[in-house]
């Protein structure tokens, strides 16, 4: 999140175009998703056609960029809710289903073989493939399910002991839409909830969270959730606890902060792993990574965006560019004591974001190899966007208009610092990622033009997973404002009802609006028609950009980097939900 980055297979919350189509059962979407995936699936043999026969054996090294795993378990703390950290229980355990570069679920992967809903949105049926293992020999089943599903509604209590709550709570209409899920049969549960929704919003966005996890493993106190919950909170990071996978690869060893080594998982049931070994290595800083990048100690990796120029020097790899469908911004702390009333006020929030320079950014350290942002709703694909945002964007650069809008509303300049009647100066430490060169450029030049609103910040650099550890209410006076990261969608729906909906779980900073809340409920609830779902997509893009609750700025482009001997990568990267599968990896020898 510091960075640009995949997401490993399906994960997190994905994206789908489909949200705008019509409502109704999900049979009929069944031939075009069969086609869509055989489409992908040739296109990929076709590729590694090209580049040979795929060979067995090797290892690959991966790089994270200055960022630490720091959670391996398959549902995550709103703390642990990172790109990096969703990396082990991704390549160790099955998604529910997984969607495609089009957008469409392709059910030849994952654990599901069909998802059906009734009429009113309110029963969806899941059946699952009959022939799909654990590791230890054990079939996957619906009872794993709802083992899932149990932890869920626990981890997801405001109540639960740190570092819960589950930072998927709040989104997709989990667990609050959830009236209960039931197991028909060992390859068949049922989800029924409690009122009607948009269903492929649901089926995107909820039935995404229901990970199967090996109940016969780690179920040891079936009758107490709450133990069962903090006997795996106490495994978060136990390479020993995570025995039992379903996905292509399992975890050999970890240490923190250099590297966490897989190896395939051989009684896994779908495509399984050419690879002899997988490392995610952990970098010290972008420097050190594109210095590897050159000796060759990394094979699959990232180029810096402010590396842009030197591309073509890194002969042993071959380069591409990637797009996470994301946005990047500011992170503004209102519960803050001694800042929060300040950044509560509408005007103090206009000024600082007219006071980014995002133009000048994408010039100046993006090589013109970025997007603007104009709040969450990502501007390329622009799938969801309003497409006046683009064309007319709520927000210009314009420091003097800033600066003219605080002293309208009571702030004068004392010193260089904009101060309000009470004293109160507009002066914050900005806290951002650590090791990353762009991040570190950003908030210079945020610095510099700030100042000239009268808005003063100290820059404080700090470790990726340190600075995110704050995100709990307990140290809600540790941090002010907060940047260099951006997040990821994957392949759900940006609705937003987790981060800005008052109350929800991934909203550490408290930001409230009721207007806004009730234009994110109709982002999911269902509408007579494509047109009106559109209608109140753009409603909610259109309020949510104004309303400033975090601080807008340009998404970059990712730059990935191949050493020429490792094949399936560039075709198997999927920037539709941001996925990638290294399962079809293969070095050539």
């Amino acid at each position: 999140m510091g960075r640009p980055g995949w997401l490993v297979r399906g994960i997190g919350a994905l994206l789908v175009m489909v949200l705008l189509g019509a409502c109704g059962s999900s049979a009929g979407t069944a031939a075009t998703q069969s086609a869509a995936a055989a489409t992908a699936s040739a296109a990929a043999t076709a590729t590694a056609a090209a580049a040979g026969t795929p060979q067995q054996g090797g290892s690959v090294v991966y790089a994270l960029g200055p960022q630490d795993i720091n959670w391996y378990f398959p549902l995550r703390p709103s703390a642990y809710n990172t790109v990096v950290d969703s990396y082990a229980a991704s390549l160790m355990y099955e998604p529910l289903f997984y969607v495609n570069s089009s957008g469409q679920i392709d059910y030849s992967r994952g654990v599901a073989s069909k998802i059906a809903w009734n009429s009113d949105g309110t029963v969806y049926t899941v059946d699952l493939k009959p022939n799909f293992h654990w590791s230890d020999g054990t079939p996957v089943t619906a009872s794993d399910v709802l083992f899932t599903w149990n932890l869920i509604k626990i981890a997801s209590a405001k109540t639960a002991t740190a570092p819960w709550p589950y930072a998927g709570a709040g989104s997709g209409g989990v667990p609050n839409y959830i009236k209960d899920v039931a197991v028909v049969s060992p390859t068949e549960f049922t989800v029924t909830l409690t009122q009607p929704v948009n269903q492929q919003w649901f089926e995107y966005d909820g039935l995404s969270k229901f990970i199967p996890l090996p109940s016969k493993a780690w179920d040891k106190y079936p009758s107490d959730p709450a133990q069962e919950l903090a006997y795996i909170t106490q495994h978060g990071t136990d390479v020993s606890f995570y025995n039992v996978v379903d996905g292509p690869f399992k975890m050999q060893s970890a240490v923190d902060k250099q590297a966490w080594t897989f190896v395939p998982n051989t009684a896994y049931d779908l495509h399984k792993p050419y690879l002899d070994k997988l490392v995610l290595a952990y970098e010290t800083s972008d420097t050190a990574e594109v210095g590897d990048l050159r000796t060759g100690a990394v094979q699959v990796g990232y180029l810096p965006s402010t590396d842009y120029a030197i591309r073509d020097q890194l002969t042993a790899d071959t380069f591409y560019k990637t797009n996470s469908y994301g946005y990047c911004r500011l992170y503004l702390n209102f519960t803050n004591p001694q800042i929060g009333p300040l950044l509560q006020q509408l005007p103090v929030r206009q000024a600082m974001q007219m006071g980014v320079d995002q133009a000048g950014i994408i010039s100046k350290v993006y090589s013109g190899q970025a997007v603007p942002g104009v709040g969450p709703v990502p501007v390329d694909p622009p799938t969801f966007l309003d497409p006046k945002l683009i064309s007319n964007p709520p927000y210009t650069f314009d420091v003097a208009a800033g600066k003219a809008l605080l002293e309208k509303n009571g702030f004068t300049m004392q010193n260089g610092v904009m101060t309000d009647a009470k004293g109160q100066k507009l002066e914050f430490t900005m806290q951002y990622v650590s090791g990353n060169s762009a991040t570190q450029t950003n908030m210079q030049l945020i610095q510099s033009d700030w100042a000239q609103e009268g808005i003063k910040i100290d820059l404080q650099p700090l470790q990726f997973a340190d600075m995110i550890a704050m995100h709990v209410a307990s140290d809600a006076d540790k941090w002010q404002m907060q940047g260099g990261v951006c997040w990821v969608w994957g392949a759900s729906v940006p609705t937003g009802e987790n981060l800005f909906k008052t109350g929800g779980a991934y909203n550490f900073y408290k930001f409230s609006d009721p207007a806004l809340d009730k234009l994110i409920d109709a982002t999911v609830a269902p509408q007579p028609s494509a047109q009106a779902q559109q209608d109140a997509m753009y409603a909610y893009d259109d309020a949510v950009g104004k309303d400033l609750p975090q601080i807008w700025m340009p998404h970059p482009y990712g730059f990935g980097e191949v050493a020429k001997n490792v094949h399936g990568v560039m075709s198997t990267v999927n920037n539709f939900s941001g996925t990638i599968s290294p399962e079809y990896w293969w070095v050539s020898r």
